[in-house]
């Protein structure tokens, strides 16, 4: 599959920062996919599945960078429908899977993958591997960001939005839209914490946001916002 997915990115310039950072983040979930699915007891066929799941997840991004320079979906479009417009309506996910009784679980996790929340359907595989995937994607974005650095991150002198902080003290998600300054930015990838499904991804979540927390800049303004994850984290591992 990994064979596919490269001829696929050829299309694009690697030596584009963003088309890179984005075709080394899709091979790092494919190995974080497979990993945690076998540490959750997955099925062999489910892992491989999984593998597939986190290897083409953000198929979409490269044509999103290709035509606006920009992951601001926002702004441009939704990666996770265009990921999906590829794979389904143009029939890519033919090349990469030969199943077609799949097509509507890889189609699920794929396009929910990026939302604030899953919409919730009885089909208990369908929605394990769409919870996987949203896990191993925010595990990675932290890990790019704390220990790969592939993005400054840099705080502010603006106050984190009132929203945000309380948002952390409850135990909430973040939504981007709400976001008013880079610090606000910053915070969301501590909210991130609180979506992640699979307890068994917390100890590496708290690792990679160690790493996070330790290269902001002007990370006192942080501090206890980073405690209240930490504590958090050690409450569900505990």
């Amino acid at each position: 599959m990994k064979e596919i997915f490269d001829k696929y990115v050829s299309n694009y310039n690697l030596e584009n920062e963003k088309i890179r950072s984005r075709y080394k983040h899709c091979l790092r979930v494919m190995e974080l996919s497979r990993k945690y699915s076998k540490l959750l007891g997955f099925s062999d066929y489910d892992v491989e599945l999984a593998t597939l799941i986190g290897l083409i997840h953000d198929i979409g991004r490269f044509e999103q960078i290709k035509i606006y320079d920009s992951f601001d979906d926002s702004k441009t479009v939704d990666h996770a429908h265009f990921g999906v417009k590829i794979l389904f309506e143009e029939g890519m996910i033919k090349s990469f899977w030969k199943n077609e009784e799949d097509y509507e679980l890889i189609r699920f996790a794929i396009e929910n993958h990026n939302k604030f929340k899953i919409p919730n359907i009885d089909d208990e595989r369908i929605m394990k591997h769409a919870k996987l995937i949203r896990d191993m994607d925010k595990l990675d974005i932290v890990y790019l960001l704390g220990y790969l650095k592939d993005f400054n991150t840099k705080a502010t002198n603006d106050d984190i939005s009132e929203e945000f902080v309380n948002g952390i003290k409850n135990h909430h998600s973040l939504l981007y839209k709400y976001r008013k300054n880079p610090n606000d930015d910053i915070v969301i990838k501590f909210g991130y914490v609180f979506d992640i499904y699979n307890d068994i991804c917390l100890i590496e979540m708290k690792d990679n946001l160690n790493h996070y927390y330790e290269q902001i800049g002007n990370k006192e303004k942080f501090e206890k916002i980073y405690l209240e994850v930490m504590k958090y984290i050690d409450e569900r591992t505990c």
